[in-house]
């Protein structure tokens, strides 16, 4: 009899032991990949990307919308729980994904994997970095995905925004050309930065897959002199984040090689990615491949937005299933009017109306009235802070938009205007101007980095209208400038 016991025990011990290994091999997490609040001001309706996987990184599949709760907070503190209008299992694979690749062209990616140099192209970093996006863009069947190709160095250099014309984008790969010297720098959070602004005008799931070998590696710093482009202005890792969350974007990185940089973690963390370590050509396309699948695996949930006004709402998905629990949450930066989400058209949708057509008619009226002189900037409002001057001749090579006295043009006050927000440029040879932003610009209400100017022009930085003005007899007449800053 006692051996019947002791029997027994072992077999009930033996199947709690099975009984915890079964819970701990489902173990899951999850994580919020992507908020998509464009439906807020009219519908009132936010859309949530969940990733689910389980500690091998694969999507878990099969959840029922049941397993999901949905709760939202003005503070991040104090939860309330929404009501979810919408699931849309394996969200991605139905809907298509919009990727932009940011692939590194900095003269490091020219050595073998192991950081030795070599004059065989066939083990060459860049070259693992093309095949593993060949196969990458091979894996996209899905006819409604997008994709596009960055490279960056010095540099950022785009070869496509996101489209659905996969092949063309391989064809591109092979336009990757070894960096000159003074391109053999690794703007890593600049780039970051200026490829959210890629997907303006994209709706629906938009991930940057990003691919670096080393460190951000400033050449404002390193060279010693002021980037052509951006000047003396060093962007922070934290400047890629806000940049990515304020467009709805996430961020994932591949770390290809020995170097890593210390920050990229964080944003891709802070986007609602993550970050893949690759130690050589294989790791590297399975990184790759296992991003799609992820992004491609998620569940998308529509709620029902609170009411409570707040400059970020904060949004906490739990998950509950066969027992195992998990949960994350995420901010995203609300679009409303005047800070309230509404359920139906009112007369707050009158005073926008209102204000974009009296600015409409003023810059018709300032299209037919040309006035003799210089080439000026002409600042109509700013939606916060103040302008240092409302008219600006251009006498200069180089004229600085941004928030501080050292600019050209100060706009102080202004929570979203950088120190050196945008740059005007003039040519001499063609006697023609151009803006370049190193923070967020649009030019004509689209979103540019670099562009030439034309009379009438409107520019928005960070909120401030401005009107770019160059007469037909200036642009005939005008010759080399005597002052100005060294140009970009």
């Amino acid at each position: 009899m006692p051996m019947c016991r002791s029997a027994s025990f072992a077999r009930s011990l033996g199947a709690a032991v099975a009984l915890l290994a079964a819970a701990r091999s489902f173990a899951i997490n999850v994580s919020v990949a992507q908020i998509d609040s464009s439906r807020l001001l009219l519908a009132q309706n936010v859309g949530v990307y969940a990733s689910v996987t389980d500690d091998g990184g694969n999507p878990v599949p099969g959840l029922r919308q049941e397993s999901f709760s949905v709760l939202e907070s003005a503070d991040g503190a104090s939860w309330q729980g929404r009501t979810v209008t919408s699931f849309i299992p394996n969200a991605g694979g139905t809907q298509g994904i919009a990727f932009l690749l940011l692939i590194d062209n900095s003269g490091s990616m020219y050595d073998t994997v192991a950081g030795t140099r070599t004059a065989d192209a066939a083990l060459m970093r860049i070259t693992a970095a093309r095949e593993a996006v060949r196969t990458f863009l091979a894996s996209m069947t899905n006819p409604a995905d997008q994709v596009g190709l960055v490279d960056f160095n010095t540099f950022y250099h785009v070869l496509s925004r996101p489209t659905a014309e996969r092949e063309r984008i391989a064809g591109l790969l092979d336009g990757i050309d070894r960096p000159t010297p003074d391109q053999a720098y690794t703007e890593l959070y600049t780039s970051i930065a200026s490829a959210s602004r890629e997907f303006a005008g994209i709706g629906g799931r938009k991930a940057i897959i990003v691919l670096s070998d080393g460190e951000n590696y400033p050449y404002a710093v390193h060279a010693g002199e002021p980037h052509p482009v951006t000047g003396r202005r060093i962007a922070a890792h934290t400047d890629a984040i806000l940049a990515c969350q304020q467009e709805g974007v996430t961020v994932y990185g591949i770390s290809f090689g020995h170097e890593k940089d210390r920050n990229l973690q964080a944003i891709t963390v802070e986007t609602g990615g993550k970050l893949f370590d690759a130690a050589d050509a294989a790791a590297l396309s399975s990184a790759y491949q296992t991003i799609r699948r992820q992004v491609a695996g998620e569940y998308l949930l529509t709620y029902r937005a609170g009411l409570a006004p707040a400059e970020r709402t904060h949004v906490r998905v739990e998950v509950d299933t066969a027992g195992v629990r998990a949960a994350a949450a995420r901010f995203y930066f609300a679009s409303t009017v005047l800070g309230l989400p509404v359920t139906r058209l009112t007369l707050l949708f009158l005073v926008p109306l209102v204000l974009a057509g009296l600015l409409l008619a003023g810059l018709t009226t300032l299209k037919l009235e040309r006035r003799p002189g210089p080439a000026s900037l002409e600042v109509l409002q700013t939606m916060v802070g103040r302008p240092s001057t409302r008219v600006l001749p251009l006498s200069g090579t180089k004229t600085v938009i941004g928030a501080t006295r050292a600019a050209d043009l100060t706009i102080a006050g202004a929570p979203q205007v950088q120190k050196e927000h945008a740059t005007i440029l003039f040519d001499p040879r063609d006697k023609r101007y151009t803006v370049v932003g190193t923070g967020e610009i649009r030019v004509n209400n689209q979103p540019v980095r670099t562009k030439k100017l034309e009379t009438g022009d409107v520019i928005d930085v960070g909120g401030a209208t401005i009107v770019f003005d160059q007469p037909k007899d200036e642009k005939a007449k005008r010759g080399t400038p005597k002052r100005g800053k060294k140009g970009g």
